[in-house]
């Protein structure tokens, strides 16, 4: 009787712990497939964003949608910070595409290595050391560019008399210079050293002395790559394939202006009038 009674009592815990084992991984599986359906808020494009666009300026054309957590990448971004408002699209966003942390670049990044200001262009040219300044003319220096013209000279006329290549200007006839202010204020973003092959001309030569000034000259070369609007992006590659070229560093409280009573630099095409 005793034996009959245990047996039943331990059926019995036996079928509660079995009941409790079940109930514990039902629920665990519930929660599983509660955490798979549980709804995110991320952000979606909702107009299409061009590439290199600011994060801060995106905002309007992104809208919030509520997405099952499982068709959601966890890189997806929620919502803008202000950190990342600085950042811009690595690509050419759709309408309807899921924002991904690594679609926000640095502008840097964006560019291929250049920092260039939104609405700018990245131009460079090539220029001597006295040009810029001795060397003291900066990646973040605020510069004035002056372009000197050369007409009517008997030989070549340079900005410094090592300077060589498009630093040259020749003519004939009696010389006349003329330098003046072509873009007063403009932001310098890179520079670094250029490397250039001696003109044949300087090359031939028997004077030991001369070859080795044209040498030292050459590898004094800089580029110099300036972030501009359009225009002076015109102006500067006009300026160094038909001027010599010339930088001024700004001071803090400096003011270079174009002088209105100086003819241009480049002649302006005359206004047509209507008859």
């Amino acid at each position: 009787m005793k034996r009959r009674v245990l047996t039943i009592v331990l059926a019995v815990a036996l079928a509660v712990l079995g009941t409790g084992a079940v109930l514990v991984y039902v629920d665990r599986a519930d929660a599983r497939a509660v955490a798979g359906q549980q709804a995110v808020t991320v952000l979606v494009v909702g107009k299409a964003i061009p590439s290199g666009t600011s994060a801060a300026d995106a905002k309007a054309s992104l809208h919030k949608e509520t997405l099952p957590a499982s068709s959601v990448s966890s890189d997806a971004v929620t919502e803008i910070t202000p950190a990342q408002e600085s950042l811009v699209t690595s690509s050419d966003l759709s309408p309807g595409q899921l924002v991904l942390k690594s679609m926000l670049v640095t502008a840097a990044q964006a560019t291929g290595g250049l920092a260039i200001p939104e609405g700018k262009v990245a131009v460079t040219i090539t220029l001597c050391s006295p040009e810029v300044v001795a060397g003291n003319v900066k990646a973040g220096s605020d510069v004035a560019v002056f372009g000197t013209v050369v007409a009517g000279s008997t030989g070549d006329v340079s900005a410094q008399p090592n300077c060589t290549g498009q630093h040259k200007q020749q003519g004939g006839g009696k010389a006349v210079a003329k330098t003046a202010v072509v873009i007063p204020k403009v932001r310098v973003i890179a520079i670094g050293p250029a490397t250039s092959t001696a003109p044949q001309d300087d090359a031939k030569t028997s004077d030991s002395s001369f070859s080795q000034g044209a040498a030292s000259a050459q590898n004094d070369l800089t580029l110099v790559t300036f972030a501009a609007n359009q225009i002076d992006a015109e102006r500067l590659i006009q300026l160094s394939q038909t001027s010599l070229p010339y930088l001024a560093l700004l001071g803090p409280s400096a003011q270079v202006k174009v002088q209105d009573h100086n003819e241009p630099l480049f002649p302006v095409a005359p206004k047509t009038t209507k008859k």
